[in-house]
């Protein structure tokens, strides 16, 4: 998975080096010379889109601003988001244009041929099918835009604490928040002119805590929150960073884990509720994901008929399609004990008692 930095551009791993003083653990050498030719060698490729795409995206009005998939990791926002996208009239982010922000515009073709080729077969943190066309988190084009993520951490854990402070943006210079509103907004517009003015749905667990950028952008956007059981989110979250963490860093470091997801849970959710009145209540709604899973279609046209989304119907079908398609999938069950139960709840106990789980 550390592979996905290939999609940055040469400066900027070079900037993310630079911050790190070049301390990377010798049996990662190998990654850490394959990512560095290859942002080498796609540079001149980088400039060229950059180039030509530049003045188009500038001058470019999107047609219908977004919808926000909000959630934390392993809430089932992926679940959410491919639902979503099963409607025809909607359009995503794929993995191949989140990995390489800078190149889908005029090189997706031989990207996407050349990604796929290192892909897994599945995610490692669940087992789920993973190819290079499906809907994917704009916060992988984010970090390889300007390095200013959480993301960054998982490469340098040893300076996971510098790049955490991108999770809510709190303490982040105004000039840094500035940048990455300006290259949320290029993404966004090149997006939607690779998709042909189709409306985005777009997906990343990090957006729970950025609503006021994101309405400052975009304040005619819709939200959707996907809530899930906290006490079952800690441990699949836990686990997905057990097996991810491994794979990603570059550096021998490796965080106390329990502590990262609680602290990282509280940070989010706390930006979460501070926020959310900025979202007006015609454009937000909320589900849980039980109830995603036990009547998903009632869920949906949940969603279309509290956001105005449109004709519900016509989007039934494909959603029904993907429904079959995943339908063998297993959830991860939990044995939660008592003591466990009480450990979480005195961390979360704020954010439980309000969603009411």
């Amino acid at each position: 998975m550390e592979i996905f930095a290939v999609g940055a551009e040469f400066r900027v791993w070079m900037k993310l080096l630079s911050e790190n003083r070049f301390n990377i653990s010798l049996k990662k050498f190998p990654q850490l010379f394959a990512i560095t030719f290859m942002t080498f060698i796609f540079s001149p490729f980088n400039l060229i889109e950059s180039i030509i795409a530049w003045r188009r995206i500038k001058r470019y009005k999107l047609k219908e601003q977004p919808i926000f998939i909000l959630g934390h990791w392993r809430n089932g926002t992926t679940f959410l988001h491919e639902l979503l996208v099963s409607d025809p009239r909607y359009e995503f982010m794929t993995l191949t244009e989140s990995v390489f922000p800078n190149l889908f515009l005029f090189f997706y073709g031989i990207i996407r041929r050349i990604f796929g080729f290192f892909l897994p077969e599945t995610r490692p943190q669940d087992n789920l099918k993973i190819n290079s066309e499906l809907p994917s988190e704009h916060d992988f084009a984010m970090a390889n835009l300007n390095s200013m993520s959480p993301y960054s951490g998982a490469y340098f854990p040893n300076k996971q604490d510098h790049y955490n402070k991108y999770l809510t943006l709190q303490g982040v210079s105004e000039k840094e928040i500035k940048t990455m509103k300006k290259d949320m907004d290029y993404l966004i517009k090149k997006l939607s002119i690779r998709k042909k003015n189709k409306r985005l749905v777009m997906k990343s667990p990090l957006d729970t805590a950025r609503i006021d950028v994101l309405i400052d952008l975009y304040p005619n956007a819709k939200f959707v929150h996907i809530s899930r059981d906290p006490y079952k989110v800690f441990f699949s979250t836990r686990r997905m960073f057990q097996t991810l963490i491994p794979i990603m860093q570059l550096q021998k470091n490796y965080p106390d884990l329990d502590e990262f997801v609680f602290s990282n849970y509280e940070r989010i959710y706390a930006k979460y509720f501070q926020d959310l009145n900025l979202i007006p209540k015609e454009n937000f709604v909320e589900i849980r994901y039980e109830d995603l899973k036990q009547n998903p279609l009632e869920e949906l046209k949940k969603i279309y008929d509290e956001l105005d989304l449109g004709e519900y119907e016509q989007a039934v079908p494909n959603m029904q399609k993907h429904l079959d398609k995943n339908k063998n999938f297993k959830v991860s069950s939990y044995n939660i004990t008592p003591q466990e139960k009480s450990k979480i709840y005195s961390r979360w106990k704020e954010v439980i008692d309000k969603m009411g789980y």
